[in-house]
């Protein structure tokens, strides 16, 4: 099973932003959402699921709430759907679904951001939060 410490250098090295204190809500760009499972998998974590953001930058509206800036590019990100979490059987189902499915999906946008809950013991705390 992954450490807490490894967790939290793969969320830096994936530009993985947790939204609150703890490993729920981890918005992951899209381009680095494959290779950051794949790497959770390996490290024998799963991710249950994910919810979408808007990464929201200049010239483009949000498509929901308010919420963070972001730490590692311009803009910021809105809430798509609160606690409303897409569930997946595994890991590979969630990367097929985002590297296969969702980009021939009628729902699809560029701007859509997942946020990855990570099923991580409940006290564990991550060290990106300000």
């Amino acid at each position: 099973m992954i450490s807490k410490s490894e967790l939290d250098l793969l969320l830096q090295i994936f530009h993985v932003q947790p939204v609150g204190r703890g490993y729920i809500d981890c918005i992951c760009p899209i381009e680095n959402a494959g290779a950051f499972i794949s790497e959770l998998t390996k490290r024998g974590l799963k991710a249950n699921g994910f919810t979408w953001w808007c990464h929201v930058t200049e010239g483009h509206e949000a498509c929901g709430l308010g919420g963070p800036k972001s730490l590692y590019e311009d803009g910021w990100y809105s809430e798509i759907e609160m606690g409303n979490v897409k569930e997946f059987s595994d890991n590979n189902a969630i990367i097929k679904y985002l590297t296969q499915d969702w980009l021939k999906s009628s729902d699809y946008r560029p701007c859509f951001t997942p946020a990855f809950w990570l099923d991580v013991p409940k006290d564990w705390k991550n060290t990106l939060y300000k």
